[in-house]
This record gives structure tokens, sequence and C-alpha cells, in this order.
């Protein structure tokens, strides 16, 4: 079983980052979602994927996810569930894991 395969086909979105929550993975419902292949997701921050005015915040939230203060979040935001997830190497903060799932109508 390719768990990477399995996870790339899924219909719930799902996006990964490193520690400095940089994009290192996204499947395809992500790049269907940002109309971008996953070469030209890589490496971008999290935090310009957003508007101007709303990038302090955003850094905010995360911030609390590098620090502890955060583990999970989860939100309903435009039709979907989104949840937000840290993950952990050797007990140090690796990055995010974001999924999304299409609520139904």
């Amino acid at each position: 079983m390719d768990l990477k395969q399995i996870l790339q086909e899924s219909s719930a979105g799902i996006l990964v980052t490193d520690a400095d929550f940089k994009i290192i993975w996204a499947n395809k419902f992500e790049e269907d979602y940002y109309g971008k292949p996953l070469a030209e997701l890589q490496g971008l921050s999290v935090v310009n994927c957003h508007q101007e005015a709303n990038r302090p915040k955003i850094k905010s939230f995360l911030e609390e996810f590098k620090t502890g203060q955060l583990k999970e979040y989860t939100k309903i935001y435009n039709g979907m569930i989104i949840t937000y997830s840290g993950y952990y190497k050797d007990g140090e903060f690796a990055g995010l894991v974001r999924i999304r799932i299409r609520i139904p109508a």
C-alpha cells in the first residue's frame, strides 16, 4: 500500500508545512484549489498565501503552534471544516498539517 498515493487522491485537502511554515507537500485537492502544481506550491510561505491585511493575524496564529500554545485548531470556513495540527520530530515542532473537508450541502 502506498500511503502517499492514497493521500494524494483523497477528496480531503491535505497540506503540510515545515517548521517555518513553508509548504513541503500538498495533495491534488490543494493543487486544484490553488490552481498550481505541487512544484509551484513547495517552498511558499503559508503567510504569503493570505491577503496582506490578514498576515499579522496569520503569523500570530502560526506562532502559537510553534511555541506549543496550540496543538490543534478546527474551524468551519467557506463550506469546509478545516483543521490544523502541529507535528513533531524528536519532541521538537516540525511543522503543520492542514486538512480541509467539504461540508455536504
